[in-house]
């Protein structure tokens, strides 16, 4: 069990790896550095690709820390082509998750370790949790929201 959620899936698309290149230069805006223009309207995501890889993230309208980083892997096969894909948190969403998590249980040892306050040695150990669940759902959220998208890009 990972502490940081992440979502593997392997899918086989019936088209070859240069359909699937083709379609993401139509809907993945290529990143380069820290740019916010609105100029690709038509763009589904935001990200880079090569030959056998990519890595791509939601376009988003109003920011959210929580969509998933999307990085794939690409293989031909007889079939079609086969892509591994991993959903994780960004790192900086890792950072902050666990900055809070370990803030928390500081706050909660210095609680009962030094005052032997229960209660607010629980209700910091309750923010902790509550913090953590709400983390993870809504990255849950943001990962169906995520696979929807992309399934309408690859299909």
């Amino acid at each position: 069990m990972h502490f940081f959620p992440r979502f593997e899936e392997t899918r086989l698309v019936g088209y070859a790896e240069s359909e699937l290149q083709a379609r993401l230069r139509k809907h993945v805006k290529p990143v380069s550095g820290v740019s916010f223009s609105e100029d690709s309207i038509d763009y589904l995501f935001n990200g880079k690709w090569s030959a056998e890889a990519f890595s791509i993230s939601l376009k988003l309208k109003v920011t959210n820390n929580f969509i998933p980083i999307i990085n794939g892997s690409m293989l031909s096969s007889e079939e079609g082509t086969l892509i591994r894909l991993n959903f994780e948190m960004f790192p900086a969403t890792k950072r902050l998750l666990l900055l809070w998590t370990i803030l928390t249980l500081l706050i909660t040892i210095f609680f009962i370790g030094l005052y032997k306050a229960w209660l607010y040695g629980a209700i910091s150990f309750g923010f902790c949790i509550v913090n953590y669940i709400l983390s993870v759902e809504n990255f849950k959220i943001q990962v169906r929201k995520s696979k929807r998208i992309l399934d309408k890009m690859l299909s």
